[in-house]
């Protein structure tokens, strides 16, 4: 049953658990711990060969609000805003990017967002956010604009709640390179419960090791080799 409270189902996943994805036409790889990226890396390398690769670049000029992200409130951050349609066009367009979706108020959120910040400043780009609650009347993360355009390009990566829906569950970091998403994180670690404790030092480098590996897969030094 969905919790009425923090981030669980609606609002996060309550494992903290995160996997990994990359889509080569008909395979898909599934990798649960980051421990085994270096082998995805390979993957990445060997079917990105003698492929022209796309420019990482913003799709959009405004920077978002994170004052409510508490832990990142005080930073520099490089977050802008993005919603499903324009990030749906920009896979048309086969641009290269990294989306977030989150919203301040989900524990997993909370203490993603920095962490994902930091892993993006280190490799010089910017991510799109997607605020799951930038409408008040949304109370469920299937309630946001397009969500139906976002299962229809993107649902194969979501897991089915109880409904049988595909559900996009917060945080997600999708890392899309030439329109195709060649990376996926959902949650924070295994084992975090964001409702009763805050990250370990080791949980959290362990997390910012997987985002930088995710991001080192949209830039052009993994396709040069």
């Amino acid at each position: 049953m969905p919790s009425t409270s923090g981030c669980f189902f609606d609002r996060g996943r309550g494992a903290g658990t995160g996997y990994f994805l990359y889509n080569t036409g008909m395979t898909k790889i599934s990798v649960k711990k980051w421990l085994f990226l270096p082998l995805l890396c390979l993957c990445v390398l060997a079917a990105s060969c003698g492929k022209k690769k796309g420019e990482t670049v913003p799709l959009s000029g405004e920077a978002s609000d994170m004052s409510e992200y508490i832990l990142l409130a005080d930073q520099e951050h490089v977050f802008y805003d993005l919603d499903v349609e324009t990030m749906v066009n920009a896979m048309k367009d086969k641009k290269t990017f990294a989306v977030y979706f989150g919203y301040a108020e989900c524990e997993w959120c909370a203490e993603a967002a920095p962490v994902l910040n930091q892993a993006a400043i280190e490799s010089g780009m910017e991510v799109g956010y997607v605020n799951t609650r930038s409408n008040p009347l949304w109370e469920k993360n299937t309630e946001i604009d397009n969500y139906d355009l976002l299962i229809e390009n993107v649902g194969e990566y979501l897991e089915y709640d109880s409904d049988g829906i595909r559900h996009l569950y917060t945080p997600t970091v999708f890392f899309i390179r030439d329109g195709k998403v060649v990376g996926f994180h959902e949650g924070t670690v295994p084992d975090h419960n964001a409702r009763n404790r805050l990250m370990t030092e080791e949980e959290r480098e362990e997390l910012l090791n997987t985002y930088r590996q995710l991001f080192r897969l949209l830039s052009n030094d993994s396709a040069a080799g």
